[in-house]
Formats: C-alpha cells, sequence, structure tokens
C-alpha cells in the first residue's frame, strides 16, 4: 500500500475536543477524476470540522490519483493500491481510519455542507443508536436535480433493530453515502467488505452491522447521489451482478440472526435465491434446499418454493431432471393445494405448453426482478464517452 507524499509523516488524527469525535470518511475511487474534486471539496466545505477523509485510488488509470494528492489539508489522506475492487478499497479505508464515527463518499457523489454536523450530532443525542441515516437528492451528471430523493425509493424509513428489513432488500438505505456508522461495532465484530461481492457490498455489510445493532433515521436531505450511465448498478454486466446478489443472499441465510426472522422474511429472501438468482443451476438450488435455514420454513412455504422453482425452470424451457422432483414434492408437503397436481399433469402432458402459459403469465415480472434499481433514472440522460466509471472494476 502506496501513500502520497501528503501523508509521508506519521498520521496523528487532528486535535480536537473529546466531546466531538473524529469522523472517518471513506471514499475508494477507480477512474473518478471527472467528480473527483467536487467530492473532495464537499468533505473540505463541512460545518463539523473535526474529520479526515480516507482516499483509497484503486489502481486508476486516469488523473484521479493526481487529482486526490494536489490537496493539501493534512486531513485528507491519500492512499494507493494496486486494482483490487471497489471491496478491497473499502477494507483499505477500514485499516487507516482513527476515527469514532464512519460515513462513507463515492468519487462522483457529494455531501452537503451539514451532513456531518447533523449526523454526528443525532448520534450524540440517541447514544443508544449505533448509527443513524438520512436522505438524499438524485442528481444527473451534470449536478442537476432528478426531482426525486433516497427515500422515494426507499421502504420505510426504520428505526431502531432494522436487521430484519435489511435482510429482506436494500432499499433501506440505498447508496451508503446516507450512512454514519459507529466504528465500534466494526471493530468488535471484525466486519469487512467482501471482495467477492461486486454489486452491493455495502449491503452485506450494513446487514452484519445491523445483526446486533440499532438504527435511527434523520429526515434531512444530506447529499446528492449521481446518476450517470457508468454506475456500477448499470454497467455491471448481468452475470456479475446475480454473482454478487447471489452472495449476499447466501451469507444472509447463514447469519445467526436469521432463523429469528419472521416467516415471510425469510420466504422472501429464499424466493429471491431459488427462484430468481439461482434460476437455470437446479443444483445449486437443490443444495440450497437442503438447507437447515430453508427446511425450517413452514411446509407450505416450502412447497410454494418448490412450485415456483420448478416454474421458472419450465418457462426456461430447461425443464431438467430436477423439475418433476420438485413438483412432486410441492405436492407432498402441502397437498391441500391442488396447483402442484394441475402443474404436475400439465408438465407430464407437454412441457412445452405449459412453458409457453407460464411465459405469458409471468413475463412482465420476469423483466422487472431482473432490472437494475436506477435503470429508469438513468435512462433520461445521454451517454458520455468520458464519464467516470461509477464505482471499482
Amino acid at each position: 500500500m502506496n501513500q502520497t507524499p501528503n501523508a509521508s509523516t506519521p498520521y496523528a488524527p487532528p486535535d480536537r475536543n473529546s466531546s466531538e469525535p473524529l469522523v472517518s470518511v471513506m471514499m475508494p475511487v477507480y477512474n473518478g477524476q471527472r467528480y473527483l474534486s467536487e467530492a473532495i471539496e464537499s468533505v473540505l466545505a463541512q460545518t463539523y470540522p473535526h474529520w479526515e477523509l480516507i482516499v483509497v485510488d484503486d489502481g486508476s488509470t486516469d488523473e484521479s490519483l493526481k487529482i486526490a494528492r494536489q490537496y493539501a489539508d493534512p486531513r485528507v489522506r491519500v492512499f494507493h493500491q494496486e486494482n483490487a475492487g471497489e471491496a478491497a478499497a473499502r477494507n483499505e479505508a477500514l485499516r487507516q481510519m482513527s476515527g469514532e464515527l464512519v460515513a462513507f463518499l463515492d468519487a462522483d457523489d457529494h455531501f452537503l455542507p451539514e451532513h456531518l454536523a447533523l449526523t454526528t450530532a443525532y448520534l450524540a443525542a440517541h447514544p443508544q443508536m449505533d448509527a443513524v441515516y438520512t436522505d438524499g437528492l438524485h442528481i444527473d451528471q451534470e449536478g442537476r436535480s432528478l426531482q426525486r430523493t433516497l427515500s422515494d425509493r426507499r421502504r420505510g424509513p426504520f428505526e431502531g433493530r432494522i436487521f430484519e428489513q435489511l435482510v429482506r432488500a436494500s432499499d433501506v438505505f440505498g447508496p451508503p453515502i446516507c450512512l454514519a456508522l459507529r466504528r465500534e461495532p466494526i471493530t468488535r465484530l471484525g466486519l469487512q467488505f467482501d471482495p467477492q461481492i461486486v454489486i452491493g457490498p455495502d449491503w452485506d455489510f450494513t446487514v452484519r452491522y445491523s445483526e446486533t445493532t440499532c438504527f435511527g433515521y434523520l429526515d434531512r436531505v444530506t447529499c446528492h447521489y449521481r446518476i450517470h450511465q457508468t454506475n456500477i448498478s448499470l454497467q455491471a454486466g448481468q452475470e456479475k451482478r446475480l454473482s454478487s446478489l447471489t452472495r449476499c443472499r447466501e451469507k444472509a441465510i447463514k447469519l445467526a440472526g436469521f432463523n429469528g426472522l419472521s416467516v415471510e422474511t425469510r420466504a422472501a429472501v429464499f424466493y429471491n435465491l431459488l427462484v430468481e438468482l439461482l434460476d437455470g443451476q437446479p443444483h445449486r438450488q437443490e443444495a440450497v434446499m437442503a438447507w437447515p435455514e430453508f427446511q425450517r420454513l413452514p411446509c407450505r412455504e416450502q412447497a410454494r418454493l418448490y412450485r415456483l422453482a420448478a416454474s421458472r425452470a419450465i418457462m426456461a424451457g430447461a425443464a431438467p431432471a430436477q423439475t418433476e422432483t420438485w413438483l412432486q414434492e410441492s405436492k407432498r408437503l402441502d397437498p391441500e393445494n391442488h396447483t402442484a397436481a394441475l402443474l404436475l399433469g400439465l408438465f407430464r402432458l407437454s412441457p412445452p405448453l405449459l412453458g409457453r402459459l407460464l411465459r405469458f403469465k409471468n413475463r412482465q415480472q420476469i423483466e422487472e426482478s431482473l432490472s437494475s434499481p436506477f435503470k429508469d433514472l438513468a435512462e433520461t440522460q445521454p451517454p458520455s464517452d468520458d464519464d467516470a466509471h461509477r464505482g471499482l472494476s
């Protein structure tokens, strides 16, 4: 790990009043030259002065590292590593930080001036809370408001123990720019970002953080989240996207607190994993169906998931050997529901015919479930050849 000249001397946290905690802001950057200065300057403009900015350049091939190094403020600490991905860059930031609180800022977003002041004040006034999240605005590649807040695309807001809501789906916070966390639980639990997750390492991280912590909500717009054609959620290939989301789901299911969640949430997670993410991978689906966490679901929910997994396979025209077995298992687990028996009969009569019927019924639902959460926002903007990468590769 190489540190820049402006951090060549041994680092000491800024002098500060003991009642005002140091906030460590992590900023991973990969080829982010277009917006990087604006992002860094939004930290310099904070009304709350007790912060350090940890910029980790993840092997950029543009001018990102040069831009970051030009800031003489000793609170801006710049590190360089060979390209290893967003999670690795975030983990390096965790290793280098000194603050009691952790904030998140990507290289193409920016804080509004009171973001750190408001979040630190909230946590000081609510010692029972380990974290707080705020609202923000979506902006386009030129910085113009898209007239939508982060909360427009969220469930909630939720406060307190929100582990269940976070496991259910990633739309509790949206991007991590709106978050401020106490660092003590991160250190105590040994939390890191998972390098195998390209899309959503922050979701996996906050799910694990939330298992034993409490969150507050501050109903203030404190940041701007930029949507453009090179957002990582838009540019990542479907295979990488599905692989990352699958790992997020599998890890959540294996957490100690998962079995204490409601049946509705656990069934929803298994639906997402088995029916959507692992579609077309029958051997992996069968392995998950054998997990004790799946077996703890009520028989009716197990039956429904077997039936839906089989239906999706039939729609795809694959109809693996497991398909008939899954329908038989669904019928056995929930004999009062006659849908499995009907599907089984039609499948034995003509798998192609049944596939056409199911595809007609479910086409729109499938397309919506696989689309990017920001696709509709990005489609209103023209692509730009010199856009910086959104996120890290």
